[in-house]
């Protein structure tokens, strides 16, 4: 007998969830890359976004992040596809690291997605964020892609950086 998945999962892709809990359902973002939210927001993902938290030319460069390494960087769980548990691994602090910032831009690019109702950013590369619908996997994936690329934005203009993208 083969059960049905969820609303939430992406079908043909399996969990990478750790716990081994059958309902809940995490996924690394570059595995998603095919479904179409995700591929769109990967075309609208600058091919490179340079490291802005340095000064220095060189380690921008260093640093940069790619579309493919953004993906390889960003994880969705959810077992509700209302809750959703979003992180992200440090090669992404390059591209939107506020340091002392008093604003959370990746909180505040979060909130504004459709279809998010909160955010709370309670560790320094996880949120947890609730949605007003169930949302699939690869949909709240694509909400965390633009999020990345909105807050990198921002970062660079506060920095008075200008980027070419």
């Amino acid at each position: 007998m083969t059960s049905e998945l969820p609303a939430y999962a992406v079908p043909g892709i399996e969990s990478e969830d750790p716990t081994g809990d059958p309902g809940y359902f995490f996924y690394r973002v570059d595995r998603l890359a095919g479904f179409p939210p995700v591929a769109a927001a990967i075309d609208r993902t600058p091919s490179l976004m340079p490291a802005i938290c340095s000064d220095d030319s060189q380690m921008r460069e260093a640093f940069a992040q790619s579309r493919a390494a953004l993906c390889r960087q960003l994880w969705v769980g959810t077992d509700d596809g209302l809750h959703w548990e979003l992180s992200f691994s440090d090669g992404v602090k390059f591209i939107v690291d506020t340091g002392d910032e008093p604003v959370d831009l990746l909180r505040d690019a979060l909130v504004a997605q459709p279809r998010v109702s909160s955010v709370e950013h309670y560790c320094d590369e996880n949120f947890k964020v609730e949605t007003t619908q169930v949302l699939r996997a690869d949909e709240i994936a694509a909400y965390f892609i633009d999020t990345v690329v909105t807050a990198h934005r921002e970062f660079a203009r506060r920095q008075g950086i200008d980027l070419p993208y």
